[in-house]
């Protein structure tokens, strides 16, 4: 089964609630001896640069040669992955489908030209917004996130606008049970805060519970309730970070009967309990 992924090789997703994540492609790449087995990420879209060096990227049954200055765009659930030459040089940028979502809600052309991988030819403009990410992601400064939104949208509106035939992979013809999936998915970002059972979405889809949860399965590494419970996980703390909601209210919003059985829930998730949590977390705003 080709794994998926948070972050590449943290298996213990309890998404992050941070806008986006950069890091450079060294730090994650060089512990691996610059290879990076494939796999995928079924709620996060990636832009990849390449400053220096180069390597061979594996998406989904075709390779490609690497060669600086260059640019990937990876949408959720695409199996890739990479042999770096050593000391390779650029940066990742990691964007929750969710907030790429809200950053392009007026751009819909640029969503839909992001739906499939691409390759491109670095430029100047992408490069300096790349650098920019990567330095307003360490910092505390106020408006952080705000800022960081703005530079993302604007990073993924230059993509998109350097996006040509030519380069785009081609990705191989989606099978029933990825489209089972994709649908999934869909109506979970539509009704993740009413319905919480795998019964109700796979009744939407006209699947068995036990169909849907293996597609699930086989197509994420999760299981259609884990899916469930890491969308209300990732709201859940997004509004403990981002918001200053009463964590009572946010449970009823989140389809919770008793406030109490929310705080059971995040509890066992991630062993603390949501008050706490708030009281943790440390993003600025």
């Amino acid at each position: 089964m080709i794994p998926n992924y948070a972050l590449y090789g943290e298996e213990k997703d309890e998404t992050f609630p941070d806008i986006l994540h950069c890091e450079s492609i060294a730090s994650r790449s060089r512990q691996n001896n610059w290879m990076i087995a494939p796999h995928r990420h079924h709620t996060l879209h990636q832009f990849f640069t390449l400053e220096t060096g180069g390597g061979v990227i594996s998406i989904e049954d075709t390779s490609h040669l690497l060669k600086p200055p260059a640019v990937i765009s990876m949408p959720p659930l695409t199996v890739h992955g990479f042999e770096f030459s050593q000391n390779t040089k650029g940066w990742v940028v990691t964007i929750p489908d969710l907030i790429m979502n809200e950053i392009l809600i007026h751009a819909s052309e640029v969503k839909s030209r992001l739906l499939k991988p691409a390759i491109m030819d670095g430029t100047e403009e992408v490069a300096f917004y790349f650098q920019r990410i990567s330095e307003e992601h360490r910092q505390v400064k106020t408006g952080r996130n705000q800022l960081l939104a703005h530079l993302s949208g604007t990073l993924a509106v230059l993509i998109s606008r350097n996006i040509v035939d030519l380069n785009t992979i081609k990705p191989m013809s989606k099978s029933k049970k990825h489209n089972h999936v994709q649908q999934f998915l869909d109506l979970l970002e539509q009704h993740f805060h009413t319905l919480h059972s795998v019964g109700d979405y796979a009744s939407l889809l006209n699947l068995s519970t036990t169909h849907l949860t293996r597609n699930c399965r086989d197509i994420t590494g999760k299981s259609t309730s884990d899916l469930i419970q890491d969308r209300l996980m990732l709201e859940a703390k997004r509004s403990l970070v981002y918001t200053k909601m009463p964590i009572s209210e946010m449970a009823y919003f989140l389809g919770f009967n008793d406030p109490a059985h929310f705080s059971k829930f995040f509890h066992r998730r991630i062993g603390m309990s949501p008050s706490h949590f708030r009281e943790k977390a440390d993003l600025p705003n």
